[in-house]
């Protein structure tokens, strides 16, 4: 069974996806002039750019977080992605709709878990990542986002599909920033402006603390890169697509 999902993307252009079950994960980019290209999925293939994450070079598509995210909270890790442009689409700048078209697909159970034997610590001024091994065939993650304009926000989840679906998927991104950005006077209909005066958003806010659970579904979705599902103990603050990168480079050399 195929999933088509076509939208609008970040960069107001339109693109579509066809999505189907597999074997193995496998991205393959669509152009009219020539055959479809493979984009393989692993850590050197990524890059982080204005806080997005794309996939790929030449090829390359374009905000791929959400859609991986989606991807791994739903255990999703033997599908098929044709991508017809070059940048995912960015709907209300949360993985929900994602999960609810790909909810239809039939997860694979044989997926491969990892468990590091070892303590991982990456740190960057006031921001790091720690990685604890456990005996429970689970992810437990323990975050926090400080900022001026919203003080501290916590969240503490032990991840499997249910929780994502519920309490991640719907959180949208955001932006800290101030009155003057022109965004601000017409707002899209995705994503949250904070502000040292107000949080600006189409709709209400979805959670209290909704900006620090879409650090977590974007944390999530850089984890996918390594095509297995983690397991162990993470507590972590202010995290970024950057620093969630170094700790997957070191994740990626325990399957060595």
């Amino acid at each position: 069974m195929n999933v088509t999902i076509s939208g609008t993307c970040l960069s107001g252009n339109r693109s579509k996806l066809v999505i189907s079950k597999n074997d193995t994960f496998a991205l393959y980019v669509h152009d009219d002039s020539r055959a479809p290209i493979r984009v393989p999925l692993n850590i050197q293939n990524v890059l982080v750019e204005n806080h997005l994450v794309s996939l790929g070079t030449t090829p390359r598509v374009d905000v791929v977080e959400h859609l991986f995210s989606a991807l791994y909270g739903l255990n999703l890790f033997g599908v098929r992605i044709d991508v017809f442009g070059h940048e995912v689409p960015f709907f209300d700048g949360s993985s929900g709709p994602f999960v609810d078209m790909l909810r239809t697909i039939h997860v694979n159970s044989s997926y491969s878990v990892l468990n590091v034997d070892r303590e991982i610590l990456i740190r960057e001024q006031n921001s790091f990542i720690r990685y604890e091994p456990s005996r429970r065939e689970q992810l437990f993650i323990d975050m926090e986002l400080s900022h001026p304009y919203i003080e501290t926000q916590k969240i503490i989840l032990t991840i499997n599909r249910e929780n994502y679906i519920n309490e991640i998927a719907p959180a949208r991104t955001f932006v800290f920033t101030d009155e003057n950005d022109p965004r601000l006077k017409n707002l899209p209909p995705y994503g949250i402006g904070i502000t040292k005066k107000r949080i600006y958003s189409v709709t209400p806010l979805r959670f209290w603390n909704e900006p620090v659970r879409h650090k977590l579904l974007d944390l999530l979705g850089d984890i996918y890169i390594i095509r297995k599902k983690l397991v162990g103990n993470i507590t972590c603050k202010n995290t970024s697509h950057r620093l969630n990168q170094k700790f997957i480079k070191i994740l990626n050399s325990s399957l060595k």
